[in-house]
C-alpha cells in the first residue's frame, strides 16, 4: 500500500482538532488503585491511540474554553443562513457545555448536546448519518460512500505513528509522561511548539493506557494560567453502549434534508436532493502563509459580514479597528478582517496578520 503525506505547515491545523474533539478527562470521583504504566515512546502512544479507535464507551463531556472574548449583549440576535443565532454559534464555541457521548467502535457513535432548553444530536450507525436540532424542528439524513474513500495509507497503525511524529518534530518538542493522576494508568503527550512566534504554549492529551482511549485533552495560550480550550469526562462506562442508542427516527413535525456524501477522483462533493454540486462551489480557496505554528491562513471572498449574518452590532462587539479592516483577538486565535472581505487567521499575534496581509 502507499504511504501517508503529511505536510508540516498543517501540523497546527492536524494537532488542533485532534485536541478539541477527541480530547476528555475523567473526575478525580472515579479514582481507583492503578499502576504506573510501562514507558512508551510518543510515536508507541499514537499507536496506542489508533488502535483503541475499536473501543467501546459512554459518558458525560464537558467542554469549557477561556479564550478572552468579550462578554455579548442581549441584542446580539441576528441569525445567520440557516436559522442560527450567530451569537448563539459563538456561544456555543466558546460557553461551558455538556454532553452525552456513545461510542461502540470506528462507526458507531453519538453525541447528544444538552442544553437547559433543547438538544443537538449527531449519530453515526455505519454509513448513516444523522444530525437533529430540537429546537429548530431540523433533522439531515446522510449516506456515507464509503467505496469512495479510496486513500493511501500505511500498512500499520505504528507505521501511521511513526510517520506523524516525523512530520510534527521539525516544528513541535514532543514528550511523554506517565502517571497514576486520574486514578487509572495513563500516558500524557504534550506536543510544545518550538516557536515562540504562537499563541499557542502546548497542546496535551492524555491517554488510558489500557483502552487506548484519549482520557485528557487541553491546548494552552501562552501566559494564561487555566486552559483555552478544553474538553472533559465527568463520567465515563467502558461497558458497550446499546444498539438502539445508534439508531434514529425524526420526531413528528421535523424538517428532514436528505445529502449522500461522496468523494468521487479524490475530491469532497455534496449530493443534495439527486443535484450534485462541485467541490469548492461555493468557498474561497485558503492559503497558506508562513508555516508550522506560526502559519497564517487566508481566505478571500466573502467577508465577516457574510459569515455572521449582517450582524454589524456583532462584529463590532466582537473586533477592534485596526489599519485597513478590524481584528479579533482571543488568547489563542487572532483574525483579521481586512476592508475588501479578505480575512486573516492564525495562532498568532495580530501584528503577523497585519504583515501576512500587506
Amino acid at each position: 500500500m502507499g504511504t501517508v503525506r503529511f505536510s508540516r505547515r498543517w501540523v497546527p491545523a492536524i494537532v488542533a482538532p485532534i485536541v478539541v474533539a477527541a480530547g476528555v478527562v475523567i473526575t478525580p470521583a472515579l479514582a481507583n488503585a492503578a499502576a504506573v504504566p510501562p514507558q512508551k515512546t510518543a510515536a508507541q502512544v499514537l499507536d496506542l491511540i489508533a488502535a483503541g479507535q475499536d473501543a467501546h464507551y459512554s459518558g458525560t463531556v464537558r467542554q469549557s474554553s477561556d479564550l478572552g472574548l468579550p462578554q455579548l449583549p442581549d441584542s446580539t440576535t441576528s441569525t445567520v443562513p440557516g436559522g442560527t443565532s450567530a451569537a448563539g454559534l459563538l456561544e456555543l464555541a466558546t460557553g461551558s457545555h455538556s454532553a452525552r457521548v456513545y461510542v461502540d467502535g470506528a462507526t458507531r457513535q453519538r453525541v447528544q448536546v444538552l442544553d437547559t432548553l433543547s438538544e443537538r444530536d449527531v449519530i453515526r450507525n455505519g454509513t448513516t448519518v444523522w444530525t437533529y436540532d430540537a429546537q429548530q424542528r431540523t433533522a439531515t439524513h446522510a449516506t456515507l460512500d464509503v467505496g469512495a474513500h479510496d486513500l493511501p495509507l500505511p500498512t500499520t497503525p505504528a507505521d501511521a505513528a511513526d510517520r506523524l511524529i516525523a512530520a510534527i518534530t521539525p516544528t513541535t518538542s514532543v514528550s511523554v509522561t506517565r502517571s497514576t493522576d486520574l486514578g487509572r494508568g495513563v500516558y500524557e503527550l504534550r506536543l510544545t511548539p518550538k516557536t515562540s512566534a504562537t499563541l499557542v504554549a502546548d497542546a496535551v492529551i492524555t491517554v488510558d493506557a489500557n483502552t487506548g482511549v484519549p482520557l485528557a485533552a487541553r491546548i494552552d495560550a501562552r501566559g494564561q494560567s487555566t486552559p483555552a480550550v478544553q474538553v472533559a469526562f465527568s463520567s465515563i462506562d467502558f461497558a458497550q453502549p446499546a444498539a438502539d442508542i445508534f439508531s434514529f427516527t425524526p420526531p413528528k413535525g421535523t424538517t428532514v434534508t436528505d445529502r449522500t456524501l461522496t468523494r468521487p477522483t479524490g475530491h469532497t462533493s455534496t449530493e443534495h436532493k439527486g443535484v450534485k454540486s462541485p467541490p469548492h462551489a461555493t468557498m474561497p480557496k485558503p492559503t497558506v502563509i508562513g508555516t508550522g505554528w506560526a502559519s497564517v491562513i487566508e481566505v478571500p471572498g466573502r467577508g465577516a459580514m457574510s459569515a455572521l449574518g449582517g450582524d454589524a452590532a456583532l462584529l463590532n462587539e466582537l473586533t477592534r479597528p485596526v489599519a485597513g479592516g478590524r481584528m479579533l483577538q482571543t488568547s489563542l486565535i487572532t483574525v483579521y478582517l481586512r476592508g475588501d472581505g479578505t480575512v486573516f487567521a492564525g495562532a498568532v499575534p495580530s501584528s503577523a496578520l497585519l504583515s501576512a496581509a500587506q
